[in-house]
């Protein structure tokens, strides 16, 4: 008789190349029969990237063909840690419908003015290289959730 036993992990894969960090989760599904082994990878991709400059900002968020939820924010800011986690549980429970993207405003000051972004967290969403939805500060999570559904409601295929 087979045993399965489920594990889920999170790994960080660093694409040295490409200077981005994308968040991946794994599902392995490890079965022993008798004198057998099997694995069984299913990989989600939750899409969280850590921009790393405005090339990359451009390739993942600006040039995507998904809308993209933005999260301008700071190590320094108590606000923006109380956020995102929310954030990447959404882009979690939206794989394949949208991405979300982190930029720290410290190392990314260019993007901070181009964007207008005045005080963190910042969170805008983009479609194909336009902001559709912005909200600042700290919003409720009704709020938050209300962004999310004008997103992919204006971003859906017509």
């Amino acid at each position: 008789m087979a045993s399965v036993m489920p594990v889920f992990t999170a790994v960080f894969d660093k694409v040295p190349r490409l200077g981005l960090t994308c968040l991946r989760s794994h599902v392995v599904r490890i079965s022993a029969a008798a004198g057998t082994r099997s694995i069984h990878l299913s990989d989600q991709h939750n899409d969280v990237y850590m921009i790393s400059g405005e090339d990359d900002f451009k390739n993942k968020v600006m040039r995507n063909s998904l809308p993209v939820i933005v999260n301008f924010h700071a190590d320094w800011c108590e606000p923006c840690h109380s956020l995102k986690p929310l954030l990447e549980k959404i882009a979690e429970e939206h794989v394949g419908r949208l991405h979300l993207a982190e930029i720290l405003v410290d190392d990314h000051v260019d993007l901070l003015h181009a964007f207008e972004v005045t005080a963190v967290p910042a969170v805008l969403g983009i479609h194909r290289g336009v902001v559709t939805e912005k909200f600042v500060g700290l919003v409720s999570h009704k709020q938050v959730m209300n962004f999310v559904d004008k997103l992919l409601e204006r971003t859906a295929p017509k």
